[in-house]
């Protein structure tokens, strides 16, 4: 956190506002880069492969797969996210740093075994199988590429826990930039191909963020499995990752199996066009958010947290840590109010400027309705995410189960009743979820800031 807030500071202490743009795009290639460039990179391999050597149905079979790649592979690690990003948090503060690179050893391999047997299991009962005989290499990339991301996504949150944004920023970079120049060459294997091109470059990724972790961490043992010692870990936080992985995909499932909104793409992959072209456009929106977020974050909140709790430990007078008390308070409130605020102006300004960009990229204009609708569920998934983040800070790991949980089961539950309740309500209930999820987290965090001398004083 030091090295990125440091820097973040660095180019705000001139107070200029060149400055303040500098360091508001610095911060949203950071937290935003990775996941943007994964989207663009492989829309973009599909158009190259598609102009040279591949056919439309086939890119976007190739996509619609690596969206369910994705899908999987987050909700089968999800569990297993927050636990061991805690448990790494827990050995750096006791000083046990050799104990960090085995039991990340322990937990990748865990989670890629567990990655493996979901995709033979998903590729023998469904009709993938059938598929195999015709197109075995696909059907064994997409096992290999499922594994392999069921991992990916250990690495990264371990590396995103310890702050090495820009290097996972030009791992994504290299390792999809060379899935972009192999896909047009690989296209011309079909699906099989593009598999591959895209298996090539997340291995690439995959290698650089494992030799990252190696080169800076080192120990007398290669794997170790402390991480699952119930003395030493929090189940909540299990929790908390897996109902959250599973809420931000639960209305996307229901709209990809639903006989009115889904259709088959191909074996057992659905997509639902209604769907999945406004969806895919809100969540690209939210950058100028997470921008923010980050910045706030890094450079105001983790300054005001980190100084309230030192007081705290040094026994500093009881005025001053009421005073920093409210600083903290106040922080937060900030954080919250400004990811509101900068992420409000880019709704509006994309709300005036909708037709225009549908137009130039060649959608529907029938889009629109429920792309507003969603544009406003993922503009709230945003503010909740900087809620969970200012929970995780103050440890309320049952707040932070508790507004998952509601994102997870109200999601689902209202995104099937909108379909039955026909077109015009598609959309509404991610976003009523969403904001059912945003009073109950806001209402808990509020809670506890009124009562954070008492919350604090009583934890000792």
């Amino acid at each position: 956190m030091a090295g990125i807030a440091f820097e973040l500071k660095k180019i705000l202490k001139e107070n200029k506002l060149t400055s303040l743009f500098f360091a508001f795009t610095y911060s949203t290639s950071l937290s935003a880069g990775p996941w943007i460039i994964s989207i663009i990179s492989i829309i973009i391999a599909g158009i190259v492969a598609e102009r040279t050597t591949a056919s439309h149905e086939t890119v976007r079979q190739y996509q619609i797969v690596i969206t369910y790649i994705t899908a999987f592979s987050l909700i089968l690690s999800g569990a297993f996210q927050l636990l061991f990003t805690r448990y790494v948090a827990d050995r750096l503060f006791e000083k046990e740093n050799e104990r960090i690179l085995p039991n990340f050893m322990g937990a990748l391999l865990l989670n890629m075994l567990i990655g493996l047997v979901f995709a033979i299991l998903f590729s023998l009962f469904t009709s993938l199988r059938e598929i195999y005989r015709q197109m075995p290499w696909f059907v064994i990339l997409f096992v290999l590429s499922l594994t392999l991301m069921t991992g990916f996504w250990i690495i990264n949150t371990l590396l995103t826990s310890f702050k090495s944004y820009k290097y996972i920023l030009l791992s994504f970079i290299l390792g999809f930039g060379l899935m972009i120049i192999t896909a047009p060459y690989f296209g011309k294997f079909g699906l099989s191909g593009l598999m591959l091109s895209y298996f090539c470059g997340v291995s690439i990724i995959f290698l650089m963020l494992i030799g990252y972790i190696f080169k800076h961490y080192s120990s007398e043992k290669l794997i170790e499995f402390d991480f699952l010692n119930r003395h030493r870990i929090y189940i909540s936080l299990a929790f908390v990752g897996l109902f959250y992985n599973i809420a931000i995909w639960a209305d996307k499932f229901v709209f990809w199996f639903s006989n009115i909104t889904g259709e088959p793409v191909i074996g057992p992959f659905r997509a639902s066009i209604v769907y999945d072209v406004p969806i895919f456009l809100a969540y690209l929106a939210i950058a100028p958010g997470m921008g923010i977020f980050f910045l706030k974050l890094e450079s105001e909140f983790a300054e005001h947290y980190d100084r309230y709790y030192a007081a705290v430990r040094e026994g500093e007078t009881l005025d001053r840590i009421y005073e920093l008390g409210h600083e903290l308070v106040v922080a937060v409130r900030t954080l919250i109010q400004e990811v509101f605020r900068i992420q409000a102006i880019a709704v509006i300004l994309i709300f005036l400027m909708e037709i225009i960009i549908f137009k130039f990229f060649h959608l529907s204009l029938l889009y629109l309705p429920l792309f507003n609708v969603l544009l406003l569920g993922t503009y709230l998934q945003l503010v909740i995410m900087a809620i969970l983040s200012v929970l995780f800070y103050f440890d309320l790991r049952t707040y932070a189960l508790y507004t998952t949980l509601t994102f997870a089961v109200f999601n689902f539950l209202l995104s099937k009743i909108s379909i039955i309740a026909g077109p015009f309500f598609y959309g509404y209930g991610f976003f009523l979820s969403l904001i059912i999820s945003f009073l109950v987290g806001i209402f808990l965090l509020r809670r506890f800031l009124n009562e954070i001398h008492y919350r604090t004083f009583m934890l000792i």
